[in-house]
């Protein structure tokens, strides 16, 4: 048995997995982390830190880029919430058996819905730091570092969090499918 009372094929418990999956909060742990290790290795090596050295437009092109994407991502995952409250929400007609997404718990509705409405604060948040690093930096020879750091903290944890939004999309097809 699953976490969702359905039958799988390939059902293995990875305890860090899980973690993972159910403590949305602490990507930005993981990736504030990840901007230290980067930041202390720039240092250690006595490189720029973070895109400082790299030329304007390529900063630039980063970084309208990274807008774009998380723009549209944030976009997606928002008209995926109103579809997952459609799907979640549906009955079998009186007297049919009940659908198998009609199993889940409230708790497992509420885990699935929590997993797409985390990932949406950081995505915009993510196109507002892109935005205001390329106003701030301008046409600048070097980069400033700080606006950047906060940018690949976002990145990192936005990318965490559509990797659970993703998880939680194969559950659900794996559930809706389940005889």
């Amino acid at each position: 048995m699953s976490l969702y009372d359905v039958d799988m094929e390939r059902v293995r418990r990875r305890n860090p997995w899980r973690w993972f999956l159910l403590h949305p909060r602490a990507d930005y742990v993981w990736a504030v982390l990840a901007v230290w290790v980067w930041l202390g290795l720039s240092a250690l090596l006595r490189q720029p830190l973070m895109l400082e050295g790299v030329g304007e437009a390529a900063r630039s092109t980063l970084f309208q880029t990274l807008a774009g994407l998380s723009g549209a991502t944030a976009g997606l995952t928002l008209t995926s919430v109103s579809m997952l409250i459609n799907v979640l929400g549906k009955k079998a007609p009186p007297g049919q058996r009940a659908l198998p997404l009609e199993r889940l718990t409230p708790d497992h509705r509420k885990q699935i819905g929590d997993v797409f409405l985390a990932a949406i604060p950081g995505l915009g948040l993510l196109v507002v730091a892109t935005l205001s690093t390329i106003v701030l930096e301008g046409d600048g020879d070097t980069g400033l570092w700080i606006p950047e750091a906060v940018v690949f903290v976002l990145t990192f944890a936005s990318v965490q969090a559509l990797l659970r939004v993703a998880w939680a999309l194969r559950r659900l097809m794996a559930i809706a499918t389940a005889g």
